[in-house]
């Protein structure tokens, strides 16, 4: 690990005749939503009689924006390298305000050997799937966006809560376990409300997936791809964004990314397939963590089909108490989305099951390219939530977004 980190300040050192670049990129989306869910999760109280309901009004407005910064040197052999900074900021009409945040930072080096990443970014197996999630259109259908509008099913007088996978994604990218309803004032449970931002397009949850890490992404030969990340410690997110996890943090060590993918041309037929996956060890009375996730995609002219299937087998659960031996955490995906000049749409779905609590959604989104900047939006989104536990409300409806995306 010191040697590679050796090796990145080496890079970053004065040399000679460097050419020297620095860009702004990123979006600014303003979003309405409305959301008819059940009626028992509208109203003023939670049903568990204790909490109070933080979604004030069924329809909302909002925006969130993210900034990316880069500088970086380019050697006249062809290295490149440098440092990254992704920014956040978020407000709501339900007076849900995020303070502007530093949510990733990161040096790389690039060359003809590959690419590293240093600090708190993404790993290899969230950067490298294919399927649904990469092609969704909208406001990003499956990847989550609607779920700020949603609140989670709850034990009534309780502060206990059935989990459930919301996004196609491992456990370090959903945010360290699956997710579940909270109560403030429990000292079990504490976490992002439900309610948090979610960035559009965004297929993951913030925080511990910026766990501090270094990365090495291969050169992509005849298509294929492979990468690898390593991070010490999931608690580790040193000066980016603070965010809690919905259940006491389960130190997460030695976790090993892994992913591999590939991606061709056949004239008019695009391939893309990936396999990815993730391990590491937890010190107390929790499972070690080890998940998987395969997926792929098929374009033809302007369609393009594919789907994923993702395992989270025993990760991450108990090993003793009353949520032991509940079965395997599974998900799967299915897309299919098709592009004609500037209109661009997409159906996609997920299906999940964690400690046999399900859930499912099935998006329909449209965008349409306005200019090469501005992109207006519209979605709507079924979800379901159907808990296995007993005196648990499940909770389903609809909820329907539209927008506008100024990226630059």
């Amino acid at each position: 690990m010191m040697r590679e980190i050796a090796f990145l300040f080496l890079l970053i050192s004065p040399q000679v005749a460097y050419s020297k670049t620095f860009a702004t990129s990123g979006f600014i989306n303003f979003s309405a939503a409305s959301r008819n869910q059940d009626s028992t999760f509208e109203q003023q109280n939670l049903p568990d009689d204790l909490t109070k309901n933080r979604l004030n009004n069924p329809q909302s407005i909002g925006n969130d924006s993210q900034i990316f910064l880069k500088f970086a040197k380019e050697a006249p052999d062809g290295l490149k390298y440098g440092i990254t900074a992704k920014t956040e900021f978020n407000f709501n009409s339900d007076g849900r305000n995020e303070n502007p945040n530093l949510d990733q930072i990161f040096t790389f080096a690039e060359s003809d050997f590959g690419k590293l990443e240093l600090g708190n970014n993404q790993a290899v197996n969230q950067k490298m799937k294919s399927g649904p999630t990469r092609f969704a259109r909208g406001a990003g259908g499956i990847n989550g966006k609607y779920l700020e509008q949603v609140n989670l099913p709850m034990l009534s007088g309780s502060g206990l809560a059935p989990h459930f996978i919301l996004l196609a994604q491992s456990p370090i990218g959903h945010g360290g376990y699956a997710k579940s309803f909270y109560r403030p004032d429990s000292s079990q449970y504490s976490g992002a409300n439900r309610s948090q931002f979610r960035a559009l397009k965004d297929d993951s949850f913030d925080g511990v997936e910026d766990a501090t890490k270094l990365s090495y992404y291969s050169p992509r030969i005849s298509g294929l791809q492979l990468g690898t990340s390593y991070a010490p410690n999931s608690a580790n997110i040193g000066v980016t964004k603070q965010v809690m996890r919905d259940v006491n943090p389960t130190s997460i060590k030695d976790i090993f990314s892994l992913g591999a993918n590939y991606s061709e041309d056949f004239d008019n037929l695009g391939v893309e397939i990936s396999a990815t996956a993730e391990k590491g060890k937890v010190k107390n009375s929790h499972a070690d963590l080890s998940a998987y996730d395969l997926g792929t995609s098929l374009s033809y002219f302007g369609f393009t089909i594919g789907g994923s299937y993702g395992s989270w087998g025993s990760s991450l659960q108990p090993t003793s108490g009353s949520y032991t031996n509940q079965g395997g955490a599974t998900y799967n995906t299915f897309g299919i989305a098709y592009e004609f000049g500037p209109v661009s749409t997409s159906v996609t779905s997920l299906k999940s099951s964690f400690q046999k609590n399900n859930y499912s959604a099935i998006s329909f989104g449209v965008d349409y390219k306005l200019t090469r900047s501005l992109m207006p939006y519209f979605e709507l989104t079924k979800f379901s939530f159907n808990p296995a536990s007993q005196g648990a409300q499940g909770n389903q409806g609809y909820v329907f977004l539209a927008g506008a995306l100024y990226s630059f």
